[in-house]
Order: structure tokens, then sequence, then C-alpha cells
């Protein structure tokens, strides 16, 4: 008894000390400093309002009340499972949830499940439905009708299990031209309606016994460079080791594959970077503050943000782990960190949580429970810390009052405002945007 009882010391002590190591990395003053210093310079503007009467005479006296309903930068989600609940009821607060948290969404283009009989792709909404596949046109029609932001993903994936149809043939002479035939059928289809897109997807994950046509990945870039409009932004996509952990300066694998399809013409507008921890050892090794420190993650930042282009934190999943109230309430912490720590880098421009109720992921991906949310919609610890951030902390909103005709001076996060200003009995609405690309000066007439 004694002995198990000195075990259950050292697993106590052990879990403290890796725990507050955990603690202390993300709570150095450097660090915090940097956060802070970086989501007050990038996300944040200095403006300044000014309200007139109809005859353009300043309005002398008001009372204003000003919110924040819409963020610039955006917050998103894979929405695999839209109309993908069995019931009417579970649907509608899936897409409730949808709708109150992201602005951006991931539609998923998955070849195998997209076409899986040939020529006979699944994009309008009388197709045969498949788990996780909303057809894409039910898709872009949710998009639409709430202003969210769709994101294409992926043009292109040598993963047999979901990227390449079984009809494909394996004689690679023969699957380019279904390929280049593939993207410009996308072009043309949604080249309008969706105006980022995945490329390629996890090209430093070695799948060497899948056929694929020799140098496909630039080949890829090139055919959407040309049956896509010139709005497009075209993105490279990577998995998570090779994203944050396989650092080595200007010769990091990741680094050097993009300058490699930059070679060959491929033209990157964009840098995906995912964050799956799906593997039990890297989990670990984050909870211990072993890897994907802060450091290290500005580091990879910095890395990939030196080409110039936007960076998106394409796929998250922090898992819950062990599921009781212990790993609630880490998962909840990772969300807080990490999310903070992303949206103060001045490269990044989106960040996309993936599968966000759990009991929906993928088969085998499951056990890591990273949804925000129960199966049965109850809101996960991690959920709550989110939205107080996106929703609360990352939104400007205040009431003021307008005296001898001054104009409004405030510092707020970009975004869509609504402004509702009383004078004397009368309340008027109104709404604008305010953007690191427009004047800082705002002038509404009432």
């Amino acid at each position: 008894m004694r002995c198990l009882s000195l075990f259950f010391m050292f697993v106590t002590v052990q879990s403290l000390a890796q725990s507050t190591r955990y603690d202390s990395l993300w709570s150095d003053p450097t660090i915090e400093a940097r956060i802070q210093q970086g989501i007050e310079t990038h996300r944040k503007g200095d403006f300044t309002l000014t309200l007139i009467d109809k005859q353009g005479k300043p309005i002398r006296k008001a009372t204003v009340e000003i919110r924040q309903t819409g963020h610039l930068f955006q917050f998103g989600a894979n929405i695999f499972m839209l109309k993908g609940f069995p019931t009417a009821q579970e649907n509608e607060k899936y897409e409730s949830f949808f709708k109150s948290m992201f602005n951006l969404a991931t539609i998923p283009f998955y070849w195998k499940t997209l076409e899986p009989e040939q020529g006979k792709p699944r994009y309008t909404a009388d197709s045969k439905p498949i788990y996780r596949r909303p057809p894409t046109d039910v898709a872009l029609d949710f998009c639409r009708q709430n202003a969210i932001t769709p994101r294409g993903h992926t043009l292109v994936w040598d993963e047999a299990m979901f990227g390449i149809p079984d009809w494909m043939p394996t004689d690679t002479s023969k699957m380019q031209p279904i390929i280049e035939r593939h993207i410009q059928e996308l072009g043309q289809r949604y080249g309008e309606a969706i105006k980022t897109w995945d490329v390629t997807n996890e090209l430093l994950i070695s799948r060497y016994k899948v056929p694929m046509p020799s140098d496909y990945a630039s080949k890829a870039f090139r055919a959407a460079q040309v049956y896509f409009p010139k709005s497009t932004r075209l993105f490279i996509n990577e998995n998570t080791p090779s994203s944050w952990q396989a650092y080595r300066r200007e010769f990091t694998p990741y680094y050097l594959l993009i300058e490699n399809l930059k070679l060959k013409g491929a033209r990157i507008d964009g840098i995906g970077m995912q964050f799956h921890l799906f593997e039990q050892p890297m989990f670990d090794n984050t909870v211990k503050g072993l890897t994907h420190t802060p450091a290290e993650l500005f580091r990879a930042m910095d890395l990939l943000g030196s080409f110039g282009v936007p960076l998106h934190v394409s796929e998250i999943t922090f898992p819950t782990l062990p599921y009781n109230e212990t790993g609630l309430q880490q998962q909840a912490k990772m969300a807080r960190n990490f999310y903070r720590i992303w949206f103060s880098h001045p490269a990044i421009e989106a960040i996309i949580y993936w599968n966000t109720v759990d009991g929906t992921a993928v088969a085998g991906e499951d056990k890591w429970n990273g949804g925000l949310l129960n199966r049965d919609f109850s809101p996960k610890p991690a959920f709550t810390m989110l939205n107080d951030l996106i929703n609360k902390e990352w939104k400007t909103s205040f009431k003021t009052s307008v005296t001898d005709s001054k104009p409004i001076s405030f510092r707020g996060f970009y975004g869509d405002y609504t402004v509702k200003v009383t004078v004397g009995k009368k309340t008027i609405e109104q709404t604008f945007k305010l953007a690191k690309d427009q004047p800082t000066t705002v002038q509404l007439e009432l």
C-alpha cells in the first residue's frame, strides 16, 4: 500500500511539474508582451467618427452606441457536417452555432466523394448524401445567406482514402489530363464564388505507394492559374509537424518546398499550416511544454511569413485528454493560448478549427474528442473560452455622447460596426466598416 501511495504521489508531482512548465512558458513576460503588442498593433486601429445631418452640418448633441458586429480577421471551421445530422433540430443547432462563431467556412472538395462516379460530381442539392460531405451548392448557399467566406479544400491530394476516386486509372500518364480537366471544371463552376483554394495538401507526408503524375503539385498550381480567375488566391497546405516542428531556418523542408514550387512557376498566394494534435506523444509533449512552445510558434510564423503572403492556421484540433474535468480545462487553456498567439502575428489572416462537434470526426479521429461542443451540442469549456475571445474580448463596443459637435475618436478592432445615434427622441441606426486599408476618419450622414 505504501508503494502504491508513493507511486501516485510521484505521478501527481510529475503532472504538477509539467503543468507548471507549460504555464510558465505562456506567462513569460516577454512572450506575453509580444502577444499583447501584436494584437494591439495588427488587429486594431485609431478611428474618428463624425456625425452630420442632411445639410452636412455636424450633429451638435447626441447619445451614441457603437457595437462591433463582425471581424475583418477570419475565424473559421470546416463545414463538413452541414445538413449532416440525423434530425432537423440538430442541424439547426449546428448552423446556429456556426453562425455565432465563424465568418469563414472550409468546404470539402475531396475528389473521392465529390465525384464518386466519373462524370457525375456531387455539386447540387439533390446529390446522393454522403456523411461529412455536403453538396457544394448547399454549403455555398449557407455561406451566402450568412455572410460567411467560403474556402475550397482541396484541388489535388495524393491520399487514396479521400483524394483519389476509385475510378482513377493507375497509369500516371492517363491521370494528368484527368486532373487538369478536374481543376478546369472547378475553376469554371466555382472560380467566382470561392476566392481562396488549397491547391495541394500534405505534400510532405510520404505516400510513395500512391501513383501520381510526376511533378503533379507544380502542374496543379499552373493549371489553377490558367482556369481560375486572376483574383483567386491559391494556397499550399501542409501537415502539423512540417508546419511547426521541422525548423531548419531557410533549410526548413516546408520553406524549401515553397521555394521549389515557385521556381517551377507556381503562384503561391498563401500558406496553410495545420495544427492537429492527433498523436499521443505530440499532445503529451505539447502539454508538458516540450514542443509547440510560444518561441517555436513565433519562429515558424516568422519564417513562413517572410514569403510575404497570408498564413492560415488551416486545420486545428485540440484534444480533450483525458475526457474528464482536467482534460476539458486543458483543452480550454490550449485554445486560449494558441488562438491569442496566432491572432497576434501580422502574417496570420485566418484561424480555422476543424471538427467542432465531438463524435463527428473522420473514422479514427473521434477518440481525441477534439470538438468545441459535446455531441449533444452542449458547450465545452473550450467553446466558452473561444467565444469569449472572438465575440467579447476581441470586439469593440461602447456608449458615448457627442457634445458641441465634437467627433468621436476611438481605437477599435477591424471589422463591421453598427452605430445607434439618438438625437432627442429620434434614434437612427447605421453601419460602417473599419479596416487597415481605409481612411481613419469615417463620416456618417444621419
